[in-house]
């Protein structure tokens, strides 16, 4: 008994074919962009080192690539335990840091990635600071307010030693749900935070609301983030500071 062969071979619709191009266009000249605003950014910078000064030119070009990228440019690696946050969430953190911040604040984002970009985009003044400390490289299209950062490595990044103790707000994510990754990424606010003014925006699991309290004094507050995807864990922010929107959660 001989077996039949089966030479029918798997096709894709028209409308399916369609489709895949047009996605992989999309793909293609959103790289392309991307690019393009990288190759801008370098530019930029090495313009400001030549003239050691930043003129109102160079800002306008710095606001051109700020206003053009967003995050939909970088897509998120699960294996480095990215989520990006929703739009609302995105919005959402930026208005708080910029309504409790000062047009001269220096402001961190510490694996922050999503809600950096927004800030970024909506920047009101050149003279407030707004830095990303993260793992993930593609960011340097910022330039000089992206900084390599390894949570494992807590202040092993660029003028660390320079940018110790000057930050007045300080936006953070830690990347992995564990004590470890958590206490770690409070060792590098410490060390970034202006001494007893600075203000502290956290968001991370509920279960670890005892132990952000023993490291940097801030409580669970009443404001949900949520994701674009989706999380399946319970995800809380944290604050040390209540304001008009943020209210720290009852003690149960």
């Amino acid at each position: 008994m001989t077996e039949e062969k089966n030479d029918d071979k798997l096709e894709l619709s028209e409308h399916a074919i369609s489709a895949l191009n047009e996605f992989l266009s999309e793909q293609q000249e959103q790289q392309i962009k991307f690019e393009q605003l990288k190759a801008k950014s370098l530019s930029c910078i090495q313009n400001y080192l030549e003239s050691n000064s930043q003129d109102s030119k160079q800002d306008n070009k710095d606001d051109d690539i700020n206003t053009e990228i967003n995050i939909d440019f970088f897509k998120e690696d699960w294996q480095l335990s990215q989520f990006w946050y929703d739009e609302v969430t995105s919005n959402f953190l930026a208005q708080e840091v910029l309504t409790n911040t000062n047009p001269d604040s220096r402001i961190a984002c510490i694996s922050t990635p999503t809600a950096f970009v927004k800030l970024k985009s909506i920047k009101p003044t050149p003279k407030q600071t707004i830095c990303l400390f993260e793992f993930d490289t593609r960011f340097d299209v910022y330039g000089t307010d992206f900084y390599t950062y390894d949570y494992k490595n807590p202040t092993n990044f660029r003028n660390s030693q320079e940018l110790r103790n000057s930050f007045d707000f300080i936006l953070v994510d830690p990347p992995f749900l564990s004590e470890d990754c958590c206490t770690k990424s409070m060792i590098t606010v410490r060390w970034l935070e202006k001494r007893g003014n600075c203000k502290i925006l956290l968001c991370t699991g509920a279960v670890m609301r005892d132990l952000i309290y023993r490291l940097i004094k801030a409580k669970m507050s009443t404001f949900i983030p949520q994701h674009k995807g989706g999380l399946a864990n319970d995800f809380r922010c944290y604050s040390n500071y209540e304001s008009q929107n943020i209210k720290w959660v009852k003690d149960e």
